[in-house]
């Protein structure tokens, strides 16, 4: 769950999860900003079926959908039929990932594209990062903090949470006593 690293400026504690969901966060984000440029085409269409509600929402924002790469077409009552995706959706998971990605159309009616694909980057990256008690070699931890300091912010993941906390070597020997806190008097050392 956490690596540990320490350098001569002092300890590093880094969230694994949070660190990987940081790396995969920076690189979706380029490549669903690239959306419309590679399409990939289905061999066999995805059939999705909604409620009346949401079928209707979703015929009326059709030009989102498809402007995000989507192809999507009414196909029946309650039905639509996906022909093609953005090539960046992984193959065994375009169903759920293009699920997720009307979900977020359906929730907020003013979501741009912009908005879309900032949610959904955020998604990919938090769906795809190692999860906790996820074991790393130490190859694959050495990899992870390589990538994490190519990062433009390594230190939050995209939810806000922190990447990694610093001890600094002074803060290492406070809490190992090894140096006096200059405001704490003798008699409070031996208490």
């Amino acid at each position: 769950t956490y690596l540990f690293a320490q350098n001569e400026k002092g300890l590093y504690m880094i969230d694994q999860h949070a660190a990987q969901e940081r790396i995969k966060y920076e690189q979706f984000k380029v490549e669903i900003g690239q959306v419309g440029r590679v399409s990939q085409p289905l061999m066999v269409p995805i059939l999705l079926e909604f409620s009346k509600k949401d079928s209707v929402k979703l015929e009326e924002r059709l030009s989102l959908v498809e402007e995000f790469g989507i192809e999507m077409e009414p196909f029946g009552q309650n039905t639509f039929q996906i022909q093609s995706h953005p090539a960046w959706i992984k193959k065994g998971q375009e169903k759920a990932i293009i699920e997720e990605i009307i979900d977020f159309i359906l929730a907020d009616e003013k979501i741009t594209v912009a908005k879309l694909r900032e949610a959904t980057a955020i998604m990919m990256s938090c769906k795809g990062s190692i999860k906790a008690n996820h074991h790393l070699s130490e190859w694959e931890a050495r990899q992870l903090l390589v990538d994490l300091a190519k990062c433009n912010n390594p230190y939050n993941c995209p939810h806000g949470r922190p990447v990694l906390v610093h001890l600094t070597n002074k803060d290492l020997e406070h809490l190992f006593k090894r140096i006096q806190d200059p405001h704490q008097s003798k008699r409070q050392q031996f208490e």
